[in-house]
């Protein structure tokens, strides 16, 4: 077919219309950029793949979707707890969960229920909406198969997949979200270097009506071990959704040799024998042969063009943090995008990015290699071991990486080792991973304002900077605001009662980002604090000072 003129120019364009991109763009949209989405596909069809985490259900509730949220998802066990069993229908063998102090800290850190969960594909379509009402756009459909880039943007071309017809649009930025096998990061020439296949396994998507002893198996990660199959078998919805990893059984084709197409019949017999009853009538939506990978992608970035979830990072589902980690790259970008193209920043604020998310990316990576090694490991050995040993990991990598460079001012006397851990191979730095303090990197911990209620210090930030003062610190609220003003940004100043914050002194301060991380401390009131906030920002900011 030919190529059509189309005179279209929008501020960001983003491929991949799954939940990373429609996320992404919906932030984008929220802070006031009207992105358009496109993929070649109809992204709300087929089955759900994934889980949100706790962090995810945080930024959606930053979004105002709360409300939304609490009505589509349903309420299933705590975070990282499993149940192992002979069947999904048959007795619990036995209950795994992490060490008390992190259930605990599960529990408390987020003002979101840390029971509720959504699928990928409610996570889409509550984002969509909000997009659409936002002023976005999407274009199901469209593929991206063409970037050009200069000084002032970027020229795509699209293709429409029904008619073959092509066509170019400008857009300030284009952000690829499209996925393991990413279109955007072949045109970058972008390679994955360190992808590592650390399994070959089916996975099974199937409809069934459970009976009610298999409550265990439908709130929480449940893993099935008899003569005929090893399994899992997870709720994708809190009814009749389901997915199985079919991860070895009698005859299966060696990994080496990749793994071959399981024939439907044989596929019902493995999910019978996971299930426990071979009367159960089962709809075997799909059964897919495929491997799972971990791996970073080389570059996060290449001028005017941006890698987010799986086109940026490849993780298996062990942990369940791959889609969560991208919408992550997506709320990060976001705000930067927004600030950059709103005059608030300058691009090298957008420089940002990728160091902050590679840090990220390597704790949701640790956590899931090390989870494959472990369940591969576990034969006769007690899971508790594994949840024990992992808890650490998936804390961090679920809400408590540390960003020591990018768009944050380290502490005085600098970044140091605390004697933790990192799990990816490097000393951790900063507070704890349980220890939520106010520090500079890292997420601003929830602490409900008063007592009862559902309020949390994460809405004295909202979704635009803000600076928190202690209860002898007020000189530094009218400095921030006036220096904010300078900015063009807006920013909320608020002066916090003592110890509500831990790390946040008496008479200092704190600068929270949008994305609710704290990107500077001061442990006491500064002689001119108007002029130490104004040059914060601008270094922040990328912008100069004067």
């Amino acid at each position: 077919m030919g190529v059509r003129n189309e005179t279209t120019t929008v501020p960001v364009l983003v491929a991949g219309g799954g939940p990373v991109g429609l996320a992404t763009a919906m932030f984008l949209a929220r802070w006031g950029v009207p992105a358009l989405v496109v993929d070649k596909r109809d992204p709300l069809t087929g089955p759900p793949r994934a889980m949100s985490s706790l962090r995810t259900l945080e930024l959606l509730r930053s979004a105002g979707l709360l409300d939304a949220v609490e009505r589509t998802g349903w309420y299933g066990a705590e975070p990282f707890q499993a149940v192992f069993k002979d069947s999904a229908l048959g007795l619990e063998r036995q209950h795994v969960a992490p060490p008390e102090e992190y259930v605990r800290w599960l529990r408390r850190c987020s003002p979101v229920d840390s029971r509720l969960v959504l699928n990928h594909l409610q996570v889409q379509r509550l984002a969509l909406d909000e997009l659409l009402r936002c002023g976005g756009s999407v274009r199901f459909g469209v593929g991206l198969d063409g970037i050009e880039q200069d000084a002032g943007g970027v020229r795509a071309r699209l293709t429409d997949t029904r008619t073959g017809e092509a066509y170019d649009i400008r857009a300030d930025y284009v952000i690829g979200a499209d996925g393991a096998h990413s279109t955007v990061r072949g045109l970058l020439g972008i390679t994955v270097p360190d992808r590592q296949v650390v399994a070959r396994l089916h996975t099974a998507f199937y409809r069934a009506d459970f009976p009610p002893c298999a409550d265990g198996a439908r709130d929480a990660m449940c893993f099935v071990r008899n003569e005929d199959v090893y399994a899992t078998v997870f709720s994708m919805d809190g009814r009749d959704q389901w997915v199985s990893h079919l991860m070895d059984y009698p005859g299966r084709a060696g990994d080496a040799d990749g793994v071959p197409p399981l024939p439907h019949d044989r596929a019902l017999e493995l999910l019978h024998a996971a299930i426990g009853d071979p009367g159960l009538p089962v709809e075997l939506v799909a059964v897919n042969a495929w491997e799972a990978a971990v791996g970073a992608a080389a570059a996060f970035r290449r001028g005017r063009v941006f890698l987010a979830g799986d086109s940026a990072h490849v993780q298996s589902s062990a942990g369940g943090l791959g889609m969560n980690t991208g919408i992550q790259d997506g709320h990060n970008l976001a705000w930067k995008l927004a600030a950059v193209l709103q005059g608030q920043a300058a691009d090298g604020l957008l420089d940002t990015y990728e160091p902050e998310r590679r840090a990220a990316v390597r704790a949701s990576l640790a956590l899931s290699r090390g989870m494959h090694q472990g369940y591969r490991a576990l034969g006769g050995a007690d899971p508790n071991e594994l949840y024990a040993r992992a808890a650490q990991d998936y804390v961090r990598a679920m809400m408590r990486y540390e960003y020591t460079a990018g768009a944050v001012v380290p502490p005085e006397g600098g970044y140091a080792p605390d004697g933790s851990g990192a799990g990816n191979g490097t000393a951790a730095t900063g507070p704890g991973v349980l220890a939520d303090r106010v520090h500079p990197g890292h997420r601003l911990p929830h602490r409900p304002p008063a007592a009862g209620g559902r309020a949390s210090t994460l809405d004295l930030v909202g979704t635009d900077w803000a600076l928190l003062a202690g209860p002898r610190g007020a000189a530094w609220l009218p400095a921030a605001t006036t220096a904010a003003a300078a900015f063009g940004i807006t920013l909320n100043a608020h002066q916090v009662p003592g110890g509500l914050l831990p790390g946040l002194a008496a008479d200092g301060a704190a600068l929270v980002r949008p994305d609710h991380f704290v990107a500077w401390r001061a442990d006491r009131l500064a002689a001119d604090p108007g002029t130490v906030v104004k040059r914060t920002l601008a270094a922040l900011l990328a912008r100069a000072s004067s």
